[in-house]
């Protein structure tokens, strides 16, 4: 009995080791990298603010999708000076509905080739392939980061196009930006979780501050997305 016993302790032991063993770093780039290659869905919220001197303006998204077949839902609130502004979007396959404030749905063709959703979660993972190099690794906690802080061009240029941040970047000097970054990658499947961006330019025209926030959920793991009856009634 007690030769069973030890077997089963000596055998929960390397049991317990085996579990609490992280990745490496080289093996978390590797997959979270390759990661896009299997998400066809999620739910995912975006956070984006804006402000100046003059004015402070705010972002919300929130988005569920599928891309294929292509489907969409999505709910894009935009305050500005105290206001807010609400646009609802389905979308299934080729047909968009929208809804502006409390206008009619208005129903559209989509154009040729235009894309689903922007920045999609293929896009965010190649703005971490380009910037990966210059990010610190830890491995500490509930998830796996990689974070920086400082400024490279090259950083910035990589977030710049997918996020849309339009600053005439070319003409601001180098040593008027700061910026930092943090993704959160989830430790079983590998799948970004968070991220957030913050990017400063401080020179004698004055202060822009950009910070963007991005958390998916739900991953390959969304309920059919439908255009509701009372909306295709309306539209039709």
């Amino acid at each position: 009995m007690k030769k069973i016993c030890a077997l089963l302790a000596v055998s929960l032991f390397f049991f317990l080791v085996a579990c609490s063993q992280e990745a490496s770093e080289e093996e978390v780039v590797e997959n979270v990298l390759n990661s896009h290659r299997d998400v066809n869905q999620y739910a995912a919220n975006f956070y984006i603010d804006t402000s100046d001197v003059a004015r402070t303006i705010s972002h919300n998204i929130e988005v569920s999708l599928t891309e294929d077949p292509a489907a969409l839902q999505q709910i894009l609130t935009v305050e500005a000076d105290g206001e807010e502004s609400t646009v609802d979007t389905y979308r299934v396959n080729d047909e968009i509905y929208t809804q502006e404030e409390d206008n009619p749905w208005v129903k559209r063709e989509a154009e040729e080739d235009e894309p689903l959703f922007t920045p999609s979660y293929r896009d965010v993972v190649s703005v971490l392939e380009n910037v990966i190099d210059y990010a610190e690794f830890d491995s500490e906690g509930g998830t796996y980061t990689f974070s920086y802080e400082g400024f490279e061009r090259e950083i910035y240029e990589a977030f710049e196009g997918p996020f849309n941040i339009l600053l005439g970047g070319g003409d601001i000097a180098d040593e008027d930006m700061s910026l930092d970054f943090t993704f959160e990658v989830n430790k079983s499947d590998y799948y970004i979780e968070n991220l957030e961006y913050n990017l400063t330019v401080e020179n004698e025209t004055g202060t822009v501050n950009i910070n963007i926030q991005v958390n998916y959920d739900n991953i390959n793991d969304i309920d059919e997305i439908e255009v509701p009856d009372e909306v295709i009634e309306e539209t039709s």
